[in-house]
């Protein structure tokens, strides 16, 4: 399933580039989801694609810096679900771009690993840390910061929901009896 957000009506050849993210709903056999909290919001674990990378390598190296997790491809779903945002250059000092943003639910008990984990400079400076929550909490707590005075924590808390609500409609064929 895919979603478009597109208030710029951009056509997909009127796009100079496309920026691919991956996203985890970390999931352990408790029913809990791993959250990232950071920037006054909230996030689940991932990052950018980077040049020569597969979206599951990608996610993999996410986890671990993220996390201090090793995860394996049977761990990892299919992706799910997809958004993808269409961001007009007003202002000529970049490209029109498509930002994907790729969901997958990876099912494992590992813990996070403090001493393994690699923050950016960003991450730091926004107060990273990580909490686990009930999947039955889920939707109330990401809830919690649609009215964020930040424009980026309401959107990203948006964007996670509607993703949330793809993976509890599909919950039998994504979490099965995990």
């Amino acid at each position: 399933n895919c979603k478009m957000m597109n208030e710029d009506n951009l056509k997909e050849e009127e796009t100079d580039e496309i920026v691919v993210r991956v996203k985890a709903f970390m999931m352990n056999s408790n029913h809990e989801i791993l959250l990232v909290s950071s920037n006054d919001g909230v996030q689940l674990i991932g990052g950018h694609v980077e040049e020569g990378e597969d979206q599951v390598n990608t996610l993999k190296r996410e986890i671990m810096e993220e996390a201090g997790i090793a995860v394996t491809d049977e761990e990892i779903s299919e992706p799910f679900y997809e958004v993808r945002h269409y961001i007009k250059n007003y202002f000529n000092t970049s490209k029109n771009t498509v930002a994907k943003m790729v969901y997958y639910v990876v099912k494992t008990d590992k813990k996070p690993d403090m001493g393994k984990i690699h923050l950016t400079n960003q991450e730091k400076k926004y107060n990273f840390s990580l909490q686990y929550i009930l999947m039955d909490s889920f939707t109330q707590k990401v809830q919690e910061f649609l009215n964020s005075e930040k424009e980026i924590n309401r959107l990203i808390a948006s964007e996670m929901l509607s993703a949330f609500d793809e993976l509890t409609a599909n919950k039998d064929k994504l979490i099965g009896s995990f």
